[in-house]
């Protein structure tokens, strides 16, 4: 990644923050109606694509988008949206050759820990230029979608962050905005967390990116020699086993409520931990009894209830060992 062309990983459900800068640092954007044109394009790809645009920031010469592919083609993606975008400045500004400086790049990101970090860190970019002193000041981000200030566009999603920070929308709004200002002045620390470049997720994560996902790709020595695992399990398998330690049937499994029940805390965090699922598979194997933003929330509360619920931790101890890790 570091080195070279960087390495694309794509795959469904594959969450990118995405920085694409002018050649030469020159603006890309030089008023109001080039980001609108801009704004055009990206719905149009958007819909082409099946995108989710999480956040955005549009700066004077370069960009932010914090998106997510329902199917494995960003590169087709972001050689549409670059491409039509490039062929309409340059005609409109009387210029030829390269807009944009090499290629675009993609920071592979694991949902359930960096997403709404990664939004502060979008929304607070004009802050940290010093264009602005308050983030929703600024016209060109998705921040003030976020705050309920206008309606959002087709183009932009904030739901699944928004629902991360309550149960009611003036709730969410307020609590959001207090986590973006929060961010306000302090160093981005988490930023450092990156695997050769290009991944941004904890050790977990980069286990199922370089076992599963990168075992036929020429992937960099730091993560193939220090953090490949041999997993090959499949989520029917991690059912099977959960089911079968509990001796539960699926039924109980996926009605009891979350917040008393460790067979579904185990078998939402094994499958997280050592398959490649997204939310979407594991919302659709408990039988849609449980909502993609639940399933993010259960695996996070599960992780920070692992330190100190020991019954949690022996169970999923013993059910490590009885799939095979």
């Amino acid at each position: 990644c570091s080195m070279g062309r960087p390495l694309r990983i794509e795959f469904e459900g594959a969450l990118y923050h995405i920085t694409t800068r002018g050649n030469e640092q020159k603006d890309i954007f030089l008023d109001g109606e080039d980001r609108e044109k801009f704004f055009e394009y990206l719905q149009l790809t958007k819909i082409r694509y099946k995108i989710t645009i999480h956040a955005y920031c549009l700066m004077n010469n370069h960009y932010h988008l914090l998106s997510e592919t329902a199917r494995p083609n960003l590169t087709q993606f972001m050689r549409d949206l670059n491409g039509h975008y490039t062929i309409y400045f340059n005609r409109r500004h009387r210029r030829c050759g390269h807009l944009f400086q090499g290629r675009y790049k993609a920071i592979l990101v694991d949902k359930d820990s960096y997403l709404w970090e990664l939004s502060r860190y979008i929304h607070l970019n004009p802050v940290r230029a010093k264009m602005i002193d308050k983030p929703e000041k600024y016209p060109y981000s998705s921040f003030k979608y976020f705050l309920g200030m206008v309606q959002q566009p087709e183009y932009l999603s904030t739901e699944f962050i928004l629902n991360q920070f309550g149960r009611n929308q003036l709730e969410q709004i307020r609590s959001y905005k207090q986590f973006v200002y929060d961010g306000i002045g302090k160093p981005v620390n988490f930023l450092s967390n990156l695997y050769a470049d290009c991944i941004l997720g904890t050790e977990e994560f980069v286990y199922k990116i370089s076992n599963r996902i990168l075992k036929n790709k020429s992937i960099p020595r730091d993560i193939t020699h220090q953090k490949r695992l041999r997993y090959n399990i499949e989520l029917k398998d991690i059912l099977k086993i959960v089911m079968m330690y509990y001796a539960i049937d699926k039924d109980i499994l996926t009605k009891r409520k979350a917040k008393s029940n460790n067979s579904k805390k185990a078998f939402v965090y094994l499958v997280r931990k050592y398959t490649d699922c997204g939310l979407a598979a594991i919302k659709e194997s408990l039988d849609n009894s449980i909502t993609e933003v639940a399933v993010s929330k259960l695996f996070a509360r599960t992780v920070a209830e692992l330190k100190d619920n020991i019954g949690l931790r022996k169970d999923i101890e013993k059910l490590e060992e009885k799939i095979g890790v």
